[in-house]
């Protein structure tokens, strides 16, 4: 189906640097899930026990990590205070950087787009395809701008 995750990983440290926090025990990232009362899909435990959290290229995913910009755990908690609108069964995995919207994940392991005041935008099947989309959906969002242009 997918592909895996920690092949995604090292093939894109092949191509740009990739600097992570290194591995996390099991039972830290089981703990996180339990504060954020969520269940972490199979894929972002795989890649949080391998890295803890990454940043390659573009790309800064949230993980297990005492950044708190760089924290799941952080981040997500963040949002839920800031926004009552922001999906509980979801979590961040990274900030787009722009009005507030972050990409968060469902234990299904679907990538969406969260952007306060309106409704998850899907962005991916899985972690995978999410960094090999360079993490971004940019059709999508262009086509956000562009409406939003429109507004101002």
């Amino acid at each position: 189906m997918g592909q895996n995750i920690i092949e995604v990983i090292k093939s894109l440290g092949e191509v740009d640097k990739l600097y992570s926090v290194g591995e996390v025990d099991l039972d830290e990232i089981e703990q996180a899930a339990e504060t954020l009362e969520v269940e972490f899909a199979k894929d972002f435990v795989e890649y949080v026990q391998k890295y803890g959290s990454i940043s390659v290229g573009s790309i800064e995913l949230c993980g297990i990590d005492e950044d708190e910009d760089c924290s799941t755990v952080d981040r997500t908690q963040c949002m839920r205070e800031d926004f009552p609108d922001f999906p509980m069964d979801c979590y961040v995995i990274e900030s787009v950087g722009i009005d507030n919207a972050v990409m968060v994940q469902k234990a299904d392991g679907k990538i969406y787009q969260f952007l306060p005041g309106h409704e998850l935008m899907f962005a991916a099947d899985s972690l995978s395809e999410y960094l090999l989309n360079g993490g971004d959906f940019r059709s999508e969002r262009s086509d956000y701008w562009q409406e939003r242009a429109k507004d101002l």
